[in-house]
């Protein structure tokens, strides 16, 4: 599914979400995230966790919290659930076709970071664990006063890379996520993994980017610079 490509600049960026985009990671924090809630008082089921897809740390905390008060801290929850996930992060597989496309747009010179709405250790031990030299930086969501689907996180991508947000493109895997990348006005493609998700604000849903016709989606104001 797909909706009109509006005029925009030529792109200079690629923003990539990590959890569920570049890295198949989900089911492992879904294990973490059950397993410290349990531990808690919080009987979180897989179906509980999959209605949680795309939403920041601070605010299931916040739900799970209210609906039953924790005696841990949101910070020595989320460190716990963090804990577990890193202890298995060398099981963590890439996306099939995820960084070959990573590689394919740095053969096009276009630049490229992460932006996520996950703590900052597990965005730095996901760049570790990828290995990839192509993102010039991960952008956590300790690093923004707002996470997803707030706009910050990419408009701050946006502005350290030093491009207009309207010659960004973003690849997403969650609603929560395309919200935030079409709110920054920036080219919104969502690749979901689950294909009951519902995607109102995204440009392209694609069952693979790399199907995309990218010398068009490149070339957009080079054409019209030439008319």
């Amino acid at each position: 599914m797909s909706v009109p490509i509006v005029a925009r600049p030529p792109l200079q960026a690629i923003l990539w979400d990590i959890d569920g985009t570049l890295l198949d990671s989900e089911p492992w924090h879904q294990r973490a995230t059950i397993a410290v809630c349990r531990l808690h008082g919080h009987a979180l089921s897989d179906t509980d966790y999959a209605a949680t897809l795309g939403v920041a740390f601070p605010e299931l905390y916040a739900r799970l919290h209210a609906a039953r008060p924790m005696a841990l801290t949101f910070r020595e929850w989320a460190d716990a659930i963090t804990d577990l996930y890193l202890e298995r992060i060398a099981e963590v597989e890439a996306r099939a076709g995820a960084l070959a496309l990573v590689d394919a747009f740095a053969e096009r010179g276009l630049l490229q970071a992460c932006v996520s709405n996950s703590g900052r250790r597990v965005v730095e031990a996901n760049l570790r664990h990828m290995g990839s030299p192509h993102f010039l930086f991960g952008l956590s969501r300790d690093d923004v006063s707002k996470g997803k689907p707030d706009p910050e996180p990419y408009l701050t991508a946006a502005a350290r890379l030093g491009v207009s947000p309207a010659a960004c493109a973003v690849i997403e895997d969650s609603p929560t996520g395309a919200r935030a990348a079409r709110a920054a006005g920036m080219l919104t493609i969502a690749w979901p993994q689950h294909t009951d998700l519902l995607f109102e604000a995204a440009d392209h849903v694609v069952e693979d980017p790399a199907a995309l016709d990218w010398d068009g989606l490149c070339g957009v104001a080079e054409r019209m610079a030439a008319d």
